[in-house]
């Protein structure tokens, strides 16, 4: 799992082709003109965005998720969210079947605190739990990206 701030982002480019192109897309875009839910192809099935402003969640009500195909990059534009994470090893049960490229389950979990103007990759290996709510729940607005690995 990676965590840092979007002016960071060139950093990141050294992960291949595909993560600069999200990265760099991610801190360019103008997220106003973009329609909440409806998917955006930077580079069709390859990366491709999504906005969301949705409420967050608390921690109860949340799940892990898993993905085998895709790396996730999650940017925090408004608001602010915690995330659950845990590696690939700790203890969890399984919830859900793998389908198409998530799968949930549950587990104990340590959290990370999102701002507006950060983001996060999460890798296959990386149970995350997105958008946990700092103390109440709240709006937040974000990009989810997905790299095709």
């Amino acid at each position: 799992m990676v965590l840092d701030k979007i002016e960071n982002a060139p950093l990141y480019y050294g992960l291949g082709d595909r993560f600069r192109r999200a990265l760099e897309w991610m801190a360019h875009v103008d997220h106003n003109s973009l329609t909440p839910s409806q998917r955006v192809d930077i580079d069709g099935d390859n990366i491709y965005a999504t906005l969301f402003t949705v409420d967050t969640l608390p921690a109860h009500e949340a799940k892990l998720e898993t993905h085998r195909q895709y790396a996730d990059i999650q940017y925090v534009l408004e608001g602010g969210e915690k995330v659950g994470y845990m590696l690939e090893g700790g203890e969890v049960r399984q919830l859900s079947e793998y389908e198409p490229d998530i799968q949930f389950f549950t587990g104990d979990w340590d959290t990370l605190t999102v701002r507006a103007g950060m983001f996060y990759i999460v890798w296959p290996q990386d149970y995350h739990a997105p958008r946990l709510a700092c103390g109440s729940v709240a709006p937040t607005k974000r990009l989810v990206v997905k790299v095709k690995l």
